[in-house]
């Protein structure tokens, strides 16, 4: 379906100057693409969707119709993800987990991976059942800067043997996952292989003291990107099948029986380019020697994490030789901060009332995007449909416990 100027101007009649645009049948092209492509070469294997990238609930739903997994980092992300897919479909990754949180999700089924040995000793208070519990371990590794990540248990420093002689005094805990999340500047495959190398390693040495089901080798995948987002990049762009086929291949190697499952976690790579932000230009105005278009939204929705890469954008306008006369705008937000730039070289033609489609917004931008002067915008979907209702004041304030009336002051 082409995003046409007289869909847009439809939507934003009744949902403002801004609103998201989610493409339902690209994420699931994407998802299916790391575990079919994954289960060629590795026939078992499974893709936990990182739901911090983005949790909302169409995702949510189509990861329930594809029988899908879902990674968590926090007891609310977890009550989130809960609502669409079983307890056992769910891992519980993340640095704080609420000792109530580990036992809910224990108890409930879920793959829980401890990522420190504070985490690990809290196993001490669990209330016991009969049962055997099944926990994961998080692996510490090294970044590209040489540091230790400070996530996970450090193998060098005698941190996973702690954690195993505890484990082991318990008598009724089972490892039965090892878990590695690293994400890389330069993505390369080869990383993820090098993952699952250690990881593996490491499972040998266990020896047969347990019971091990899974190793799960994170996320920090790219995905399929614009070909003017690849450019910004200093390294090649793997694409899905690349990755798919060298982890899987390489694991088929390593473990030719493939009783092991083998879980990897993307989150950007899957949803990024599932949505896109059309924001209406409000103003175009000459200031400083050249024009500047007002649009409405800022740099927190289109680049909230500020990252140095510049988003895909297209202009979308009534005029059908829009272009032709193409001039240098800045492009700046709604907000009343002077850093509020979005672009500061955008050859266009561009006027009041055209769209910008910002491209690849769909990691990240709405999760993070805060209640800032504007309300968070509304999310529809390729037809129009309504998928999340744009904040407001009541949306904003519903939280507080101290509102005034309608009208007073």
């Amino acid at each position: 379906m082409t995003l046409t100027y007289e869909f847009l101007c439809d939507v934003a009649r009744t949902k403002g100057g801004a609103f998201y645009i989610f493409d339902e049948n690209r994420f699931t092209a994407n998802y299916l693409a790391f575990r079919d492509g994954l289960r060629r070469h590795y026939p078992n294997a499974e893709v936990a969707y990182a739901f911090k990238a983005n949790y909302m609930p169409a995702i949510g739903e189509v990861l329930a119709r594809l029988d899908g997994m879902g990674e968590v980092v926090s007891g609310f992300e977890y009550e989130i993800a809960s609502g669409y897919l079983l307890p056992e479909r769910l891992i519980f990754n993340g640095p704080v987990k609420r000792h109530e949180d580990i036992v809910h999700a224990l108890r409930s089924g879920s793959q829980v991976n401890l990522d420190s040995l504070g985490e690990v000793r809290q196993l001490v208070n669990l209330p016991w059942g009969v049962d055997p519990i099944d926990i994961g371990l998080r692996i510490s590794a090294i970044k590209s800067d040489g540091q230790q990540s400070r996530f996970g248990l450090v193998v060098e420093e005698g941190e996973l043997e702690h954690a195993l002689a505890l484990i082991d005094s318990l008598g009724k805990v089972n490892v039965a996952s090892l878990h590695c999340h690293l994400a890389t500047r330069d993505k390369a495959p080869q990383d993820f292989v090098a993952r699952l190398e250690y990881l593996w390693a490491i499972t040998k040495r266990l020896n047969g003291r347990h019971r091990l089901r899974s190793i799960n080798i994170g996320g920090g995948f790219f995905g399929e990107i614009p070909e003017t987002l690849q450019q910004q990049f200093a390294c090649p762009i793997p694409s899905i099948g690349t990755y798919t086929e060298t982890i899987g291949k390489a694991f088929s190697a390593m473990h030719p029986e493939r009783k092991i499952t083998l879980i990897i976690e993307p989150g950007v790579s899957v949803v990024a380019n599932t949505m896109c932000l059309a924001v209406r230009v409000v103003d175009v105005r000459e200031r400083n020697g050249g024009r500047q278009a007002l649009l409405d939204t800022s740099i927190n929705s289109i680049n909230p994490t500020h990252s140095p890469l510049k988003a895909p954008l297209s202009v979308v306008s009534a005029r059908g030789d829009a272009g032709s006369r193409s001039q240098v705008h800045t492009l700046v937000g709604n907000t009343c901060m002077e850093h509020d730039v979005i672009d500061s070289r955008l050859h266009a033609d561009l006027q009041a009332g055209d769209f910008i489609l910002f491209e690849n917004r769909g990691a990240y931008s709405i999760n993070y995007t805060p209640d800032f002067i504007h309300p968070a915008p509304a999310i529809v979907d390729r037809h129009g449909k309504v998928l999340k209702i744009a904040d407001s004041v009541t949306t904003s304030l519903s939280a507080y416990t101290d509102r005034p009336a309608h009208g007073g002051r």
